[in-house]
């Protein structure tokens, strides 16, 4: 469907002026959220068909905790642009940290529609981990593994692999799972989630040994 827009005639001077607040705006994003807000607000209220002020105040809202605004803003980008994937995508994320499953799930598929969108890996990911919430773990699996495919890869590898080995577990494949957090220790080449990771495979040679001893 694409841009969709809304009735408010929005002349080049506005839009203009708009982006100028929309681009002051970002350069507050990791210093100062409230002039941030304050800004990418007369962003839209100059223009209120930037979909991208309505994208970067949903991010905000949703980092403060604030995911009530933070959804609005996201539907707003959406109502605008239909096609707009990276809103999809972080609606579902909203929807997620809220346990809305099936409508995070839904979210993460809308924004796999576009082929063009750039963070793909992203949404496979969100979306595996939203699956696998509900227990359909295949599902789960195999946008996982659409995740690992995606070039270039827009998140860290050592986070897919780590997922991986979270579903294998979940299935009773142990050796894979193993073989995941291996890989997802050789990816994190920061040293980031080692500990982490060092953790999950010791909990898992411990279940590996229960399984394996015999029973009285």
């Amino acid at each position: 469907m694409g841009l969709v827009g809304c009735a408010t005639e929005v002349s080049l001077k506005q839009q203009r002026e708009a982006n100028e607040h929309y681009q002051l705006g970002g350069s507050y994003l990791q210093t100062d959220h409230q002039r941030a807000i304050v800004l990418l607000e007369q962003a839209i209220d100059l223009n209120p068909n930037h979909r991208e002020a309505h994208l970067e105040l949903g991010v905000i809202y949703g980092k403060r905790g604030r995911l009530d605004a933070g959804e609005e803003h996201y539907k707003q980008a959406i109502r605008i642009d239909s096609d707009y994937s990276e809103a999809h995508n972080n609606l579902g994320t909203v929807y997620a940290r809220q346990a809305r499953w099936d409508e995070a799930i839904e979210e993460y598929r809308k924004a796999l529609e576009n082929p063009r969108y750039p963070l793909s890996d992203s949404a496979y990911y969100n979306l595996a981990r939203a699956l696998s919430q509900i227990e359909k773990y295949d599902e789960a699996l195999i946008a996982l593994r659409n995740a690992s495919l995606v070039v270039p890869l827009a998140m860290p590898m050592v986070l897919i692999h780590q997922e991986f080995g979270r579903l294998y577990e979940k299935v009773g494949e142990i050796e894979l799972a193993r073989a995941s957090y291996q890989e997802a220790i050789e990816a994190d080449n920061q040293g980031t989630y080692r500990e982490q990771l060092e953790n999950y495979l010791r909990d898992l040679e411990v279940m590996f040994r229960e399984e394996e001893s015999p029973q009285l």
